[in-house]
């Protein structure tokens, strides 16, 4: 059973719902958190006959924005869509929740309902990325703690190794540094300290690595604090639309299918990542970005509730000393 923020991202309700209702028509068991007249109204206007379907609701009165202080927002909207969405998966109702709102709000109700694995004190957001390769890149942190501490970077890299090799079949995957250089001595105070903690690890640290080196396959992990992943994630999603668009207009008086091709790379490029894990919490909670339409919320579904369907939780992380 897949639980769905209705409430959340730049195109909600319709949107999430009309993805979530493409998955349910596809005999995937869904239950939509949010307002129950109103996802009743707005699902009876996409299809009719939705009653026919997996589909439960649950409801909740109240919304967490964007804008929203993360903290605050969890602890005063009790009955919030995310709160509600995260207690199904608490009280073992829904394997996994989805939602593309507040980011902060998601991990700080996850940390607090879930609880934290153990050893683990930020949860962080892991995603694939593509590259020039059929090989995704696995990428940590993508956005949930924009302030870290070196101690922090290693626990990604911690987290990102386990799932690396439980979910991602790699043994000992190679882990990148994300700095402005490759050189040992490149970076920030932040991510020269992280470097000696991952260095005098046990881990399969290589170093340094920049952007060039993630997307030509130099590394199968690349860690960063939540700022700097953050950014490196909408600089790709940008860099691809921006590319689209220029080689769309060099090729407007050329052959339609050279256009069509064009158009398929980015489409594919752009659903590469429907969706990112938040790890470090003692359950399944999947992030999407904010602007996230139908076909990609029926994705995240699609791939995420057969992914764990089988799994209660990802993994025990072991105890390391700072």
């Amino acid at each position: 059973m897949v639980a769905i923020d209705v409430m959340g991202g730049d195109y909600a309700p319709n949107q999430i719902l009309a993805g979530a209702l493409s998955a349910a028509q596809k005999a995937i068991p869904i239950i939509l958190v949010g307002p129950d007249q109103l996802i009743k109204y707005e699902l009876s206007k996409l299809d009719p006959d939705w009653q026919s379907y997996p589909i439960q609701i649950q409801h909740a009165s109240q919304v967490i924005y964007m804008d929203n202080d993360p903290v605050h927002s969890v602890r005063q909207k009790k009955d919030s869509s995310i709160v509600k969405m995260i207690e199904l998966v608490k009280t073992g109702k829904a394997s996994v929740a989805i939602s593309a709102g507040n980011s902060g709000a998601i991990m700080v109700a996850a940390s607090l309902i879930l609880g934290k694995e153990e050893n683990i004190e930020r949860p962080a957001i892991a995603g694939l990325l593509p590259s020039m390769s059929d090989k995704k890149i696995l990428a940590i942190d993508l956005g949930a703690n924009t302030d870290c501490k070196p101690k922090y970077l290693y626990q990604f890299a911690e987290l990102a190794d386990k799932y690396s090799e439980k979910f991602l079949g790699i043994k000992n995957p190679r882990i990148g540094l994300l700095a402005n250089g490759q050189e040992d001595c490149k970076g920030s105070f932040l991510t020269k300290e992280a470097f000696q903690l991952l260095k005098q690890s046990n881990l399969n640290f290589i170093g340094n690595v920049e952007p060039w080196d993630i997307f030509n396959n130099k590394t199968d992990i690349v860690v960063c604090d939540g700022f700097a992943g953050n950014i490196l994630l909408k600089t790709l999603e940008t860099s691809v639309e921006m590319f689209t668009h220029l080689l769309k207009k060099d090729l407007a008086n050329t052959h339609t299918e050279k256009l069509f091709q064009i158009e398929n790379i980015a489409k594919n490029l752009a659903l590469s990542s429907t969706g990112a894990l938040l790890l470090g919490v003692k359950g399944n909670v999947v992030i999407c970005h904010g602007n996230s339409n139908s076909q990609i919320i029926e994705i995240a579904i699609k791939n995420y509730a057969q992914f764990f369907q089988q799994e209660k939780t990802l993994f025990q992380i072991k105890k390391f000393t700072i």
